[in-house]
């Protein structure tokens, strides 16, 4: 369980764009500081800017993505009283204080970026997303409903990625299986699909369920689930149809 929901972890358009936002930072202070390079100390300059960063922030879920939006400063009013004390030396540091505050959005606008282009890069609605390489894959019986001799077809499965439909899961048959009090032991996806690589570079995480004929996968991600199916079985000795 816990390769298939780490593996995906490294998220490569967020940490491209981060790194650009954090290089954006960096120059427009190497900016601030190359106008008065006499009265400010480099690391002084740059531990403010850190300070200034901390901020109280609202945060909620867009599209699967944390959006923070800074409200109040709470790193430049902890420098404004320290730096105050000293005559002078608020008035010299606090641009960088104030760019730290706003780097908060430098960042905000790096995350909208990101994911606004991760949904074309990164489709939710393709499988390939969340399963790109099965060639150490396998299955795993996680339920009585299932069997313990099942095995994944690689080469059948490899040879459906591009060609699997996104479906409805909630069809009669779920509702049969699952609230039919004479049938509730029925597990219609029994299987763990284990060690399965997403598309690289897109921060998937998810853990993946095959159906018992073999011929869907449920993926279950932190805010959703998505349901494909292909045209034929890829678990041999199972009770696949």
């Amino acid at each position: 369980m816990n390769e298939i929901n780490e593996y995906g972890s490294f998220d490569f358009l967020s940490n491209l764009l981060t790194v650009l936002a954090w290089g954006v930072i960096a120059y427009l202070a190497y900016r601030m500081y190359r106008k008065n390079p006499v009265q400010q100390v480099g690391w002084k300059a740059f531990l403010v800017l850190l300070t200034g960063i901390t901020s109280f922030s609202i945060t909620w879920m867009m599209a699967s993505t944390v959006i923070r939006i800074a409200v109040l400063p709470l790193g430049v009013w902890v420098l404004y009283f320290f730096l105050k004390r000293k005559e002078g030396r608020w008035e010299r540091y606090r641009k960088f204080a104030w760019l730290g505050f706003g780097a908060n959005y430098i960042f905000l606008l790096s995350v909208l970026v990101a994911s606004s282009i991760g949904h074309f890069v990164y489709p939710a609605d393709h499988a390939e997303t969340f399963v790109s390489d099965v060639k150490e894959a396998s299955i795993l019986s996680v339920h009585p409903n299932g069997s313990e001799k099942a095995a994944l077809n690689v080469k059948v499965l490899n040879s459906e990625l591009q060609k699997l439909k996104q479906s409805q899961v909630y069809d009669g048959t779920w509702y049969e299986y699952t609230f039919v009090q004479e049938k509730a032991r029925y597990e219609r996806f029994p299987y763990l699909l284990l060690d399965a690589k997403p598309k690289w570079g897109s921060g998937v995480r998810s853990t993946i369920y095959v159906e018992k004929d073999g011929k869907g996968l449920l993926i279950q991600t932190p805010s959703e689930s998505l349901y494909f199916r292909s045209t034929q079985s890829f678990v041999v000795g199972g009770d696949e149809k």
